[in-house]
């Protein structure tokens, strides 16, 4: 063979090679760029799945709670539908290689009890005993399952892919135990953390007019930076006007150092203000800064304002105030306020839903007395404390209640359980949440 031979195989054999090599750089590419993809699918839908599973505990817990059919048939219907959207969820996620079947059987079993009960709700019939035993036992595995899923996201989110198999249930929890604990079913069991009232946000209570602001005198902008240095206690010199908004709630806003204040143009009121900085240490008690929090809303004019609830986080601690007249708690007026844990400064103010709904209302009325709303509550809750109050509702209307502090005998937990003062039905149920930073409800 000669010299040239050589050369051409010799150059045939590199372009193959180079060819090969190319072939082998693209597909590894795409199918890294595939296990990406894959990965973030993953990751999407164990994190749908942890806040479904997070729902049916939430979901199933208000159903022991409850007393009232019809709260009970739209729990139910909740409950089913969680747990279909759960299933769903799982359904995109490699089930047995991070050890979820338990989790799957749980789901079915759950959705079978939910739509059971909500049908023999329906049907008039009455939850026996042993249903109610039931849902505690369906609750307490929901609990574990949440747990698991809850973990999974974190080491997720932590750095560990799914697509490398390194995420994985902790959840020891056979759903076999599970089907022998059951008595009654419709179906054989064969093989489930805002501050209280941030108030409705809907498009419709968004776009609201003020009645309170609607009929108050118009200020001047000289007025309302008069205000501002009242407020913040600081020379008119030392603010600068920043803009004029017309949204719903027109107002001129203001700019010192690190405070943004905006003073609705009817009235004066603030609607906002907000402090830049970060705080960095925290040198005061929860007491003290509630006390702030209230010193200032009288200062700024919001009168007849009681604490709700608190949570401190970031060294800042945030309370929500409630409206009160002749003790009637009025949760649609609500104002939150934000206090410096270093040194009991106003950090913030949001006053937006108090603006919005404040009104002069009807004195409270009632068809049922509290001492009979009270008995209409589950034979399975201690009450705590009771009061008068008026709700909103996600449509933007307002219901008439008595509030029920209760603790569960089965859980333990407190909640606030809603009485309408003129049906005598549960109009809505929220469960409490005790953390170092306050109390919080879901």
């Amino acid at each position: 063979m000669t010299r040239r031979s050589y050369i051409r195989i010799a150059s045939y054999i590199l372009v193959s090679l180079s060819v090969v090599i190319a072939f082998a750089i693209i597909n590894t590419r795409n199918m890294n760029d595939y296990k990406q993809q894959l990965e973030v699918n993953y990751q999407h839908s164990l994190n749908e799945l942890s806040e479904c599973l997070d729902t049916v505990s939430c979901d199933l817990t208000k159903s022991l709670y409850s007393n009232s059919p019809e709260e009970l048939s739209d729990i139910s219907r909740d409950l089913y539908a969680q747990c279909s959207s759960a299933k769903n969820a799982l359904s995109r996620l490699p089930v047995s290689q991070m050890e979820l079947s338990n989790t799957y059987k749980f789901l079915s079993q759950a959705s079978d009890y939910a739509q059971y009960i909500g049908t023999k709700i329906e049907n008039g019939e009455a939850i026996s005993e042993q249903e109610h035993k039931n849902l505690v036992t369906l609750l307490g595995y929901a609990e574990e399952f949440s747990k698991s899923a809850d973990e999974m996201v974190s080491i997720v989110s932590a750095g560990a892919r799914i697509t490398d198999g390194s995420v994985k249930s902790a959840a020891e929890v056979s759903p076999a135990m599970l089907s022998d604990k059951f008595s009654v079913s419709a179906k054989t069991f064969e093989s489930f953390p805002t501050l209280l009232y941030d108030g409705p946000f809907s498009d419709r209570v968004l776009n609201k007019k003020s009645e309170m602001v609607g009929n108050s005198k118009v200020k001047s902008k000289e007025d309302c930076l008069s205000l501002v240095s009242s407020y913040l206690g600081v020379s008119e010199s030392k603010i600068a006007f920043e803009a004029d908004e017309k949204s719903v709630l027109p107002c001129y806003t203001f700019k010192s150092g690190r405070y943004t204040v905006s003073l609705t143009k009817q009235g004066g009121y603030v609607k906002n203000m907000l402090y830049s900085g970060i705080i960095s240490s925290s040198q005061i008690g929860a007491d003290e800064a509630v006390k702030a929090a209230q010193d200032f809303l009288t200062k700024i004019g919001y009168k007849n304002m009681r604490q709700s609830y608190y949570a401190i986080q970031n060294n800042i601690c945030t309370v929500n105030f409630a409206y009160c007249e002749n003790e009637v708690y009025y949760y649609s007026d609500l104002i939150k306020v934000s206090v410096s844990m270093e040194d009991a400064r106003v950090l913030a103010v949001d006053a937006q839903t108090y603006l919005t709904n404040h009104t002069k209302r009807q004195p409270f009325s009632y068809e049922v007395s509290m001492d009979e709303a009270e008995k209409r509550l589950s034979p399975y809750l201690t009450v705590s404390s009771r009061k008068k109050c008026v709700i909103p509702k996600e449509n933007g209307t307002e219901k008439q209640c008595y509030e029920f502090l209760c603790t569960s005998r089965d859980t333990g937990e407190d909640s606030l359980i809603y009485i309408n003062t003129d049906t005598g039905e549960e109009e809505d149920i929220m469960l409490l949440l005790y953390t170092d930073g306050g109390t919080m409800v879901k």
